[in-house]
């Protein structure tokens, strides 16, 4: 049997149908009281999944940590959109080694470097010229700033991959590190950021599904791909 092995706390909350302990019977709707109010005229029905389905989707996230040029752990992070490695408030570009799978990757000069998940690559990831990638794709975006070189562009690499990111001795300065936007803290010369899957993703419930929901968020918050259309000849 293929079938994946649900926790039962999870399982009775997502099966077509669902009787609680007021012996009402759940089918993927409920009723939300508006302004406080519990009175029934005062209520809206909100619908999740459809067919009296639910989807769930299991948001990607990476464990990041910061290590010392003594190899000491100085602190752990687990993100859901990106850590970002730049230059913090020094007037120089950010001078990074980047590495994967203890493979040497590529030597950074830009204002900082992004490592993004699938759901972050629509925040910072975007904003800096990398791909848009679906919530459901198993990847890890690397999307340079402001690079100083024409050739370096963004990358998607699969979610195994262990990527380090290192400020080398020779430097000319340090270097700033933040996670989802906060926890931002100095990297010294010789210090780098390990970034990976980690092993605590964030299920979420779909309002439709994974597809449905992402491709509607990026109609209705970007206005994806519309202008208007060119009239027949």
């Amino acid at each position: 049997d293929s079938t994946p092995v649900v926790p039962p706390y999870i399982a009775s909350k997502i099966k077509p149908s669902y009787v609680d302990e007021d012996g009402i019977t759940w089918t993927g709707s409920y009723n939300v009281p508006l302004d406080g109010d519990s009175t029934a005229k005062n209520q809206q029905t909100i619908r999740f999944g459809s067919s009296d389905q639910i989807c769930m989707s299991t948001r990607m996230r990476l464990e990041c940590m910061v290590i010392n040029s003594e190899g000491v752990v100085r602190s752990k992070f687990n993100v859901l959109n990106e850590v970002v490695i730049d230059r913090g408030s020094s007037p120089y570009l950010a001078a990074l080694e980047c590495f994967c799978d203890n493979v040497h990757l590529t030597t950074v000069q830009a204002d900082g470097v992004i490592f993004s998940t699938p759901t972050g690559s629509t925040a910072y990831s975007m904003a800096a010229g990398g791909s848009v990638v679906h919530p459901a794709v198993p990847a890890i975006l690397v999307t340079p700033i402001c690079p100083h070189v024409l050739s370096f562009r963004s990358m998607v690499f699969p979610d195994h991959v262990v990527l380090r990111c290192y400020v080398p001795k020779d430097a000319r300065s340090e270097a700033s590190v933040a996670f989802d936007g906060k926890h931002r803290r100095e990297l010294h010369r010789g210090d780098s950021v390990q970034i990976q899957m980690s092993p605590y993703p964030v299920p979420t419930i779909c309002r439709v599904d994974h597809s449905a929901d992402w491709l509607t968020s990026l109609k209705r918050n970007f206005n994806f791909n519309t202008r208007a259309r060119q009239s027949p000849l």
